[in-house]
């Protein structure tokens, strides 16, 4: 039988419309988030294991995010001058609008009380975008008749498990705490007896 096409995300992002409708996105929350990011040097924590560079739509965002997550995990400091000195090390500086974009960013937000939240939504635009891309694939890969339709059921299964558990790690993650809290208690309550 005939190999199907993967349904791995290549190329450029989706284009502004797809089908007449637009596709979910919300640029202002990103530039929020970017905002605050640079505000806060405690948010990329909050953040980090949320989004990802293609997690933003706006490809200047995304820029932006990687230069932040590239000083995140450094655990150098997140700030608009440390920003712009790395996208500028990287050659994207002007790409993404120069330091005057990145000095607007962090003047729009007034704190990064509510990043994680904001975080939130820019993750599920992305995860919707992410469904929208499997979705024309898969409908491509069932209309093509050279595909045998089990080969295409299965990698649509296996293509839309991986699309779950990239966008799951999140919930992962925050058990931790409830693990050290339990352990805690038990060591306690080991103690008092």
């Amino acid at each position: 039988s005939a190999q199907p096409r993967r349904f791995v995300k290549k190329g450029p992002a989706l284009p502004a419309e797809v089908a007449g409708r637009l596709v979910p996105r919300a640029t202002d929350i990103e530039a929020a988030v970017l905002g605050a990011l640079m505000l806060d040097q405690d948010a990329f924590n909050e953040v980090s294991d949320l989004l990802r560079p293609e997690s933003f739509y706006e490809p200047r965002h995304q820029k932006i995010y990687e230069a932040i997550q590239q000083l995140g995990l450094a655990q150098e400091p997140v700030d608009m001058m440390t920003v712009t000195n790395r996208l500028r090390q990287n050659n994207e500086l002007e790409d993404i609008g120069g330091a005057g974009y990145i000095a607007s960013l962090t003047m729009n937000v007034a704190s990064a009380a509510h990043v994680e939240f904001h975080a939130h939504i820019v993750a599920q635009k992305y995860l919707a975008r992410e469904l929208i891309t499997f979705a024309s694939k898969l409908e491509n890969n069932a209309f093509d008749e050279s595909n045998d339709v089990d080969d295409v059921l299965q990698e649509a299964e296996r293509a839309l498990f991986n699309i779950s558990q990239k966008n799951l790690k999140k919930d992962v993650v925050q058990i931790d705490p409830v693990i050290e809290r339990a352990v805690e208690q038990m060591q306690i309550a080991g103690r008092q007896q």
